[in-house]
């Protein structure tokens, strides 16, 4: 599948409420509680601090989903975010997205860092991917790939 990147604007707020509640409504809930009106509080604030960050991911022009890094103090790549529509997922999108990313990081030396939802699938794609644990919370697994 040939996708592509555009930056995110907050034009796309509805589409990544939608993406977020499909995607992560289950993880949060297993934790915390769900509101919409307290996750889309959540989520404004995010765009005002991490706008800049976020790429949405298009599928011949669609948004289908968004990939977010920035750069640590210490050099790392962290990936914040990557999330795709149920109906686009296990099409290898984010494995590509993600082994190119682990390739040119690979490339300059630099570290990958990550968190997922210690019940979350995905952390099967990251260890096929070469992540490991390095430290965990009450929540999430953080991964690392050197």
């Amino acid at each position: 599948m040939n996708y592509t990147f555009r930056p995110c604007t907050l034009d796309d707020f509805n589409f990544l409420f939608k993406l977020k509640k499909q995607n992560f409504k289950l993880y949060v809930e297993k934790y915390w509680s769900w509101s919409d009106e307290e996750q889309k509080n959540i989520l404004k604030e995010d765009l005002k601090v991490h706008l800049e960050h976020k790429r949405i991911i298009l599928l011949n022009d669609k948004p289908i989903g968004i990939y977010v890094t920035h750069f640590t103090d210490n050099g790392e790549l962290y990936i914040n975010e990557i999330s795709i529509l149920k109906e686009y997922q296990n099409k290898g999108i984010a494995t590509d997205i993600i082994s190119k990313q682990l390739k040119e990081n690979e490339n300059k030396g630099i570290r990958t860092i990550l968190q997922v939802f210690k019940n979350n699938p995905a952390k099967k794609l990251y260890e096929r991917l070469g992540f490991k644990v390095y430290n965990e919370t009450e929540t999430h697994y953080q991964m690392e790939k050197l």
